[in-house]
């Protein structure tokens, strides 16, 4: 059947429709963090705003208004007239851990920036990554925790670093965030050792004081600099650059490459994965291409460029890699460069 011809109507229930979910991001994010999902398994999927309300030591009748617009958006329903339960799935993709959880947290901590987006596209005022608070830094970090075993086995599957790594070799994680990069190297390779490159304080926090609970700190360290500052030299077989290519500043960006080539092995590989900006009109309709979009709007304000693909093999080409690999779909939303150093 062929797709209708917008109409008037048509399109004022897509807005609409966007409206809707604007509220059910907040009330997913605010369900999560009073602990009404994780109670509601305690019932047993089943429970009343009054029995929830209780548990929590929460006021019942704002209890039953949350209960009542989650059935509104889809994410509860209602049993009875005071019951209330999961709507199908809800239960398993709401989860404490879940990515629609965890990207409901990050999503509404994004939209404390919005407010301040008018005068900033009129003064051009920054509020950088690092300007944000620990609470989004908490959940960005769990977000990225999840791209970990996906980091770690694309990397297996480089031409002979399995072996390297297993062997002894060495990882560097540019950006490393929260840690869970690092860790994941560790874990699956017990012999090798694994360099984190971390500039923001609560994550260098963070991530030390997670390898030390779970006793990697010998094998596994995080250095506080940023990727400016980095004085590897002929050390790694690998290094990674997971979602933070875009988050460097556009005008170091051959720098940290040029870095991170200096850093690597003779025959060593550096594998970038990031966001990759539309290049033509037809771009701005392939769904490849959203998530790079909503990234850089989202990100607008902070200081941020998401390059497009060309600029991104282009820098690669100025500082000396051979690019042996690019692919859009192992990472999905994300292209996944693999470069090589010139032996």
């Amino acid at each position: 059947m062929a797709n209708k011809e917008p109409t008037k109507n048509s399109q004022a229930r897509m807005i609409r429709s966007w409206m809707l979910g604007l509220h059910a991001t907040h009330i997913t994010d605010i369900g999560g963090r009073l602990g009404y999902f994780a109670e509601m398994r305690r019932h047993g999927g089943t429970a009343s705003a009054e029995a929830l309300a209780k548990a929590l030591e929460l006021d019942p009748w704002r209890t039953k208004v949350w209960c009542q617009a989650a059935c509104a958006v889809g994410i509860l329903q209602a049993d009875g007239d005071t019951q209330f339960t999961f709507a199908p799935f809800m239960d398993e993709l709401l989860g404490d851990d879940a990515p629609e959880l965890l990207t409901s947290h990050v999503l509404a901590s994004l939209s404390r920036d919005f407010p301040a987006y008018p005068d900033a596209f009129r003064t051009g005022a920054l509020k950088t990554f690092h300007d944000h608070d620990a609470d989004f830094f908490h959940h960005q970090g769990k977000v990225s925790a999840l791209r970990a075993p996906v980091v770690v086995a694309a990397a297996r599957k480089l031409p002979g670093m399995e072996e390297q790594l297993a062997a002894g070799g060495r990882v560097m994680d540019i950006g490393s965030g929260s840690g869970t990069v690092i860790a994941r190297f560790a874990q699956e390779f017990v012999n090798c050792r694994v360099t984190g490159i971390e500039p923001l304080p609560y994550f260098v926090q963070a991530s030390r004081k997670m390898l030390q609970e779970q006793e990697l700190s010998e094998r596994v360290d995080v250095c506080s600099v940023g990727g400016e500052a980095m004085s590897f030299e002929n050390e790694c077989d690998l290094v990674t650059m997971v979602q933070v290519f875009h988050e460097l500043p556009d005008a170091k960006k051959v720098d940290i490459l040029r870095g991170c080539q200096r850093a690597l092995k003779p025959g060593g590989s550096l594998l970038l994965v990031d966001r990759c900006a539309p290049e033509t009109g037809a771009d701005l309709h392939d769904r490849r291409f959203t998530m790079s979009i909503l990234e850089q709007w989202f990100e607008v304000t902070w200081g941020n460029i998401v390059n497009t693909r060309s600029d991104i093999l282009a820098m690669l080409h100025e500082t000396g890699f051979r690019v042996t690999q690019e692919n859009p779909d192992i990472v999905p939303t994300y292209w996944t460069f693999v470069a090589q150093k010139q032996d």
